[in-house]
């Protein structure tokens, strides 16, 4: 009697973004798979209640084959969070701090928006003055109680009377953040239990959101935790109620900031670490599907274009990003944003002597879309300039099912030609000039960014591969690349929903920090050693709460500087199996650590100091886990030719083929000509060639006897 084969499970990853919901399904059961195994879908957002969107389209692709017993996780990025920050859309809050430290919001860092601005005003803090209430209850650096009320903190009395305040001011949340609280998570979490059970309201305390030393920066992530909470926790249940109805009874992840994701309750419990997922998502799906290459990652979507770095193929983290003018000092992936996306409004600048053309950073959004939707928007977007400028065929847009209206995209550059008129400091003749300028503009914009993005970290683009995805990153990455130099760019098989197979295939992470502020001499090699072990555990003991079977790594890093030096460098102290035996086991070589250190001050700042005292600021660890392989290689699909039109996309008109991707056809297509996807339109400008492999993935390379573009500043 034959055995049936067995059945295919899978894991769907879902992204909800400003225009439209992608959704991605790869396989589930942890083997090997190609990007061209991957079923995507996509349907337009609902910004109203983006779980209706999330519903509508998960409903559409199980109806596309999975049986929705065969969903063995759903995995979902969502930017509800840091949309609500960013609008102010959150829950009103309070803070319980330690005595003399009332101002800590309005001080903040002590700078001024702008420095030479006389006058600039500091910004609103996160929760006003008269909403910050004091203990008189402090920690020192080594977690030691200091006050008059000892170890035993806040008194009944005063705990009584910090209740009738806060009753009065009637908070939705709680923040709590003493000074030295990181160095005593324990005694500070009790006085957060304490008001939680009295007030009956949520109860954050700062040292278990994020227990590293920087009070303004630790009191105020635990103050955006809280705020987000009631809305995150109401948009999870939701989401839950949503999955229910569709009978999918599968574990549920949720992506994070650090590009890996958690369980949604995990993700309830500590909320503010999924802020700036949707970005990190794409990063994270080319760390995973090209392991071990240096990469700089072009998300560009509906509203702007995020770069992000992947240095050796692992994403390049910060702990300096900020959500608005608040910082996030927990590890997230450096993702930078320009507002220039298919979405990104081309109007007219009139704020200066002379009119010029802008694009971005205001978008047209998911409704009414650029002009060419015919949805009633009237302001053109970059997409109707890829429309006028042939690079974008109406009919074929989204593989035909979301066609567009040309005539309707003219119309509207026309009417930001009349605006420019002849006064205008670029060459915006009619539509034509319009677009041509909107091009340029966009990836001047970009580069720009780019440039100074990786500046910071000691490097060039010239040694980077583009991976460009989003609904508009195969379009433009190549005039991009042009811009900046760059030879070699990737468009991935699952471009258009790229962000969406992130969220699939992100891994298990979690990050955790200590602060210790030591020298890093062999002295202290048995505290480091300690320290690090506990860090080791934690991360441990919270994976095994995460539902994974694989093995995973754990990676422990400490960050450096030299004795009386402002900035610290990550460097990583050791790499171990999640299998690799009990935290005690742990040995550090500070020697190998010291050398690190050394060759990444010399990368990033020209120069060491071997007789600087090396010291150490905080200590770290993560946890990462990956679900299963995506294999890559080469000798693909071939190029079928479907036909030929003009395209401009350097002010001049020129005769283009346009293919796509088929059995049966040549092997390269050689510029200028247009690669239509279902999901994008890739742009292969003249002297660039484009291969693809056998995940479906395109390779563009840029023709050796081409010279690279220098810009006017002299940078290749």
């Amino acid at each position: 009697m034959a055995v049936p084969a067995p059945r295919r499970r899978w894991r769907i990853g879902i992204d909800v973004g400003g225009t439209f919901t992608d959704l991605v399904a790869v396989p589930g059961d942890g083997t090997s798979w190609s990007l061209a195994d991957a079923i995507t879908h996509k349907v337009p957002s609902t910004p109203h209640d983006p779980s209706e969107g999330v519903e509508t389209g998960l409903a559409q692709l199980l109806a596309r084959g999975i049986d929705v017993e065969d969903v063995a996780a759903v995995a979902h990025g969502t930017t509800i969070g840091l949309n609500a920050i960013l609008q102010g859309r959150v829950a009103r809050a309070a803070l319980v701090t330690s005595a003399g430290h009332r101002d800590v919001l309005q001080i903040a860092r002590a700078r001024m928006p702008r420095s030479f601005d006389l006058h600039a005003t500091p910004g609103r803090p996160i929760v006003p003055r008269e909403h910050v209430l004091e203990v008189a209850h402090r920690f020192a650096a080594d977690g030691a109680a200091v006050g008059a009320l000892g170890a035993d903190g806040v008194d009944d009395a005063e705990l009584a009377r910090l209740v009738e305040r806060l009753t009065a001011l009637a908070p939705e949340v709680v923040a709590v953040s003493l000074v030295g609280g990181y160095a005593a998570r324990e005694a500070e979490q009790h006085l957060a239990d304490r008001l939680a059970a009295a007030l009956d309201v949520p109860v954050t305390s700062a040292a278990a959101v994020w227990p590293e030393a920087g009070e303004y920066e630790r009191t105020t992530l635990a103050l955006l935790d809280a705020q987000i909470t009631p809305l995150m926790t109401g948009y999870f249940t939701a989401l839950r109620e949503r999955l229910a109805r569709l009978r999918v009874d599968a574990r549920v992840y949720i992506t994070t900031s650090n590009g890996g994701s958690v369980s949604i309750e995990s993700a309830m419990r500590r909320p503010v670490q999924t802020v700036l997922s949707g970005p990190a998502g794409g990063v994270s799906a080319a760390a995973t599907a090209w392991p071990g290459t240096d990469m700089v990652t072009v998300d560009m979507g509906g509203t702007s274009s995020d770069i992000g770095v992947l240095r050796g193929g692992r994403p390049v983290l910060t702990t300096t990003a900020t959500v608005g003018p608040h910082p996030l000092m927990t590890p997230v992936v450096e993702v930078s944003a320009i507002g220039a996306g298919g979405g990104s409004v081309i109007g007219a600048d009139t704020s200066g002597a002379r009119p010029v053309l802008r694009v971005g950073p205001a978008s047209v959004g998911a409704v009414p879309g650029p002009a060419a939707y015919g949805a009633g928007g009237t302001q053109p977007a970059l997409t109707d300039a890829y429309v006028h400028a042939g690079v974008i065929d109406p009919a074929t847009f989204l593989g035909g099912t979301f066609p567009l209206r040309a005539e309707l995209a003219t119309g509207a550059l026309a009417r930001v030609a009349e605006d420019l008129a002849e006064d205008s400091a670029e060459d915006t003749t009619g539509a034509d000039g319009v677009a041509d300028a909107a091009l340029r503009v966009a990836s001047a914009g970009m580069a720009a960014r780019l440039r100074t993005v990786l500046a910071a970290h000691g490097e060039v683009p010239e040694r980077y591969t583009f991976v460009a995805f989003g609904g508009a990153g195969g379009t433009h990455a190549a005039l991009l690349a042009d811009e900046v130099g760059v030879r070699r760019v990737l468009v991935p098989a699952a471009a258009g929903t790229f962000c969406a197979l992130g969220a699939a295939i992100a891994p298990v992470r979690r990050d955790v920090a200590r602060t210790v502020r030591t020298a890093v001499v062999p002295e202290n090699l048995d505290a480091l050693t300690t320290a690090s072990a506990g860090l080791e555990r934690e991360v441990l003991d919270w994976l095994r709460t995460q539902d994974v079977g694989a093995t995973g790594t754990v990676t422990l890093s400490a960050d450096l500087r030299y004795a009386g030096q402002p900035t610290t460098l990550e460097v990583v102290l050791a790499e171990r199996s999640t299998e690799a035996g009990p935290a005690e086991t742990l040995r550090l070589d500070l020697g190998a650590a010291l050398r690190r250190f050394a060759e990444q001050h010399e990368r990033v700042h020209g120069f060491t100091d071997a007789t600087a005292v090396v010291r150490a600021e905080t200590l770290r660890a993560s946890v990462s886990v990956r679900l299963g392989e995506v294999r890559s290689g080469h000798g693909g699909a071939a190029f079928v030719k479907t036909g030929a039109r003009d395209v401009r996309y350097d002010g001049t008109p020129r005769p283009a083929s346009v293919h796509t991707l088929g059995a049966d056809g040549e092997a390269s297509v050689t510029g200028p000509a247009v690669i239509e996807k279902a999901d994008t339109t890739v742009l292969v400008p003249a002297g660039w060639t484009a291969t693809s492999d056998d995940g479906g993935n395109l390779h563009l390379v840029r023709n050796s006897a081409d010279p690279v573009a220098v810009s006017e500043n002299g940078e290749g």
